[in-house]
Formats: C-alpha cells, structure tokens, sequence
C-alpha cells in the first residue's frame, strides 16, 4: 500500500510539472486544433503507460488521437499493409534497427529535422540535446532522424556478486579475463550443483543480436568499407570464435538451442556465474517469485576486446511520422510525438519500467530514490553513451541475414572451422544483401 501512494504521489507530481510546462510553452498547441489522426502502436509496455494520458494532449492541443494497438507480430503484418496500401495512417511505432533501411526505401519515414528545428512547432523545453546521441543517430538514416525514441535497451553482463565475494574473483573488464573468469567458476560445486561459467544465447539468428556487441568488441563489423560482408576479416573471424568457445567450453549443455529465455532462465535457477544479455531482463532476475538470485546478482558493461574496444549494442522503439501523410495531419503528428516524449513523459515511463532514453529521466530525484540496483543504472548509461545503434545487419532484408550469420555462430559452438564457415557466409551475404 505504501509502495502504492508512493507512485501515486510521483504521479501527482508528474502531472503539476507537464501542467507547468504547459503554461509556459513557447509554441501554440492549438495550432492545429480540430485535426484528427492515427497512430498504429505495438503493444509496448510504453504504449500501456502512454495510452491512458492521451486525453491531456488532446485537452492540450485540441486534436483527436485515435491510437490502435495490436501484439507485435500482428502491428507489424498490420502496418505494412496499411503503409502499402496508403491507409491512413498518421503516426507509427518503429524499431529502426530492425526495419529503418526497408521502410525509408519504401517512402514510408518522414524527416523530422525540419520539424524539431522549427520553433513555432517544437517547444525549447523538448531539448533534443537531453537524448542520448546514440540513440537519436539509431533512429537516423542517411543522416535524416525518422523517429524519436520512445524506449532504450542495451546488454549488460550480469554475475553472482555472491559467488564472485566468495571466490574473491574480480569482474571482468576485457574479454580476456571474462574467458578466464568463466573457466573459474565452470564446474564449481555450490550447494550440491555444479556451476556452468557464463550463459549466452546461441540458437542460431537469434544469438546474433548478443554476438553483435562481440563482433564490434573485437573490433569487427558487419560489412566493410566496400559495402560487402567483412565476416572474411580476422576481427570478424576472432569474435565468432571466440563466442562460440565460451558457450561451447563454459556454457550450459546444447548450446545451440539457448534462445533468451532457456539462457535467463538458466541463470535465474543459480546454474550459471554470469550471463550476457538484454539490460530489460533485469526485471526478470531481480523477481524473487521467479528467481533464486534476486538481489544477488551484479551488473556490469561488456568487457573490453583485444584493442580495448567496448562496443554494446543499443536498440530501440521511436515513433516516427508516416511520409502519405497530409501536411496538416504530419504536423499534429509531430506535436503528439512531442508531447510523447517530452521530459515528463519519459520520466513517467521509466518510473513505469520503460527504460528511457533522456538523460534528465534517468538523472532525476524521482528516479534515484527509487532505485534498487545502481549499478545496472551506471552500466546501463555507460553502455548508453558509448553503444552501437547498428545491432543488425545493415540492409533490407534483414531476417535472411541473420540467419546467415547464426549460421557461422552454430558452427562456432560445435566447434567446426570457424574461418571457413565465415568466408562460407561472406560470400551467401554478399550474394543475398539487399540495399
């Protein structure tokens, strides 16, 4: 109950502060008052905290938001239909690292440059300079921001500070010493089991997205300057085999079939010392109902590859503005995406559990009280200002590229050649990339 009329107070003073905001606006929220418009939405735990608030932006500016919200796998067949089909749709959900180059060659992303440096239709108080800059070059293509980010992942490792305290072990700060740490602990006995030494993902494509902070880490990159696959490198090379040796030397049995919900959960039982992957699974570590490491475990940045490189990846939703949009309807668009996103907005969603991607939420009184774990904070910043927006391949068909790359990392952790498996898949890149 208390916990309960804490939030309820955080509320309250969310709400005083967007009213105050309000009063001294420097743009006319009227403006388009009258216009009505259609946002397409994933399910998205902002879109849960957003959709309850729309009626103070409509109250605020006088325009009607009709927002439809579907599962994911189903807004995503919806929206490229409506978008092909010319369906009026004003607004939208986009994860630009997964869909940025497909929908900008389709014609479908407005530019929102000349809308945020417009100040009759951006307030000075929506400080684009308070998002993280890998972020705002995330939901940029050809240097054209198409959307504006709405929340902000990255990946963290995760470890037993207990088991660590106990065997005097320090937390691993290069990858040298993270292979080394993960032999420590691989087959320690602690309470009648016996340990693995780290647990990553390894089934296929959808491991790349964890290998990529590896592949960047070593120095890496998913094409070279010439625009054609760079696995043939020996960056590329090292980064696969190295990954592919943790999981097959000092990861749980069957590897190979380790998506993030077999890795976490193996972590979460107290099987596993460390575990890489998505800073959002927090949540799921830190839940004593579900796990048995809750307020055990530790949080760190990927350790530096063998140049001192420390390159995670970062991902994220934003909303972006449909391009067959009217005018008039593009820029009542753009003051509900603003209005969406501005400082109180984005502080009320992280209070939510929707990791921000604004300094200022995450620098915030109201955030810091309420903060249990301050080092997954610290890393999770750290990784932030320093992170990689291209998690994935860098072309249109995406899905058909990862399972490319998968490939190279499933022969990585069966021990198979590496180098031969990774010249194999340059060459089905090369043939399959489309731009």
């Amino acid at each position: 109950m208390r916990k309960a009329l804490k939030f309820v107070a955080l509320a309250g003073l969310l709400c005083t502060s967007l009213i105050s905001a309000s009063a001294s606006a420097q743009i006319d929220w009227k403006q388009s008052q009258g216009t009505e418009i259609r946002f397409l939405m994933n399910k998205h735990p902002f879109t849960t905290y957003i959709e309850p608030k729309v009626a103070e932006f409509e109250k605020l500016t006088g325009i009607k938001v009709v927002i439809e919200a579907f599962p994911e796998d189903q807004y995503r067949n919806k929206l490229t239909i409506e978008l092909n089909s010319g369906g009026k749709v004003d607004g939208y959900m986009i994860m630009p690292g997964q869909d940025d180059l497909y929908y900008s060659k389709a014609g479908w992303l407005q530019p929102l440059d000349a809308y945020i440096a417009d100040p009759k239709l951006t307030d000075r108080s929506w400080d684009p300079k308070d998002f993280f800059a890998s972020f705002a070059k995330a939901s940029s293509v050809d240097g054209k921001q198409i959307g504006v980010v709405i929340n902000a992942e990255t990946s963290l490792l995760a470890y037993r500070k207990d088991l660590f305290a106990k065997f005097k072990q320090k937390v691993p700060t290069t990858m040298k010493e993270l292979e080394a740490t993960a032999k420590f602990f691989h087959g320690k006995e602690v309470d009648g089991k016996k340990l693995v030494g780290i647990t990553l993902r390894g089934k296929k494509a959808a491991a790349t997205s964890q290998w990529v902070d590896f592949l960047y880490s070593f120095g890496g990159s998913w094409t070279n300057a010439q625009g054609k696959s760079n696995f043939a490198s020996p960056e590329d090379i090292a980064a696969f085999k190295f990954y592919g040796d943790l999981l097959r030397n000092y990861g749980p049995q069957g590897g190979t079939m380790l998506h993030w919900a077999e890795s976490t959960s193996a972590f979460m039982e107290g099987k596993a010392a460390m575990i890489y992957d998505a800073n959002v699974f927090k949540a799921l570590y830190e839940n004593p109902k579900e796990s048995k490491v809750a307020g055990l475990v530790g949080y760190a940045v990927i350790p530096a590859g063998p140049k001192g490189l420390r390159l995670p990846h970062v991902s994220n939703w934003s909303l972006s503005i449909a391009k067959a949009s009217t005018p008039e309807r593009q820029k009542a668009a753009w003051l509900f995406v603003q209005w969406a996103t501005n400082k109180e907005n984005c502080l009320g969603a992280l209070l939510a559990g929707v990791p921000s991607g604004r300094k200022s939420s995450w620098d915030s009184k109201e955030y810091k009280a309420n903060d249990k774990q301050p080092d997954w904070t610290a890393a999770t910043m750290k990784s932030f200002d320093i992170g990689q927006g291209q998690w994935n391949p860098p072309v249109i068909n995406v899905p058909e590229i990862r399972d490319i790359t998968g490939q190279v990392i499933v022969d990585a952790i069966e021990g198979k050649d590496v180098a031969a498996s990774a010249r194999k898949a340059a060459e089905l890149m090369d043939k399959k990339m489309e731009r």
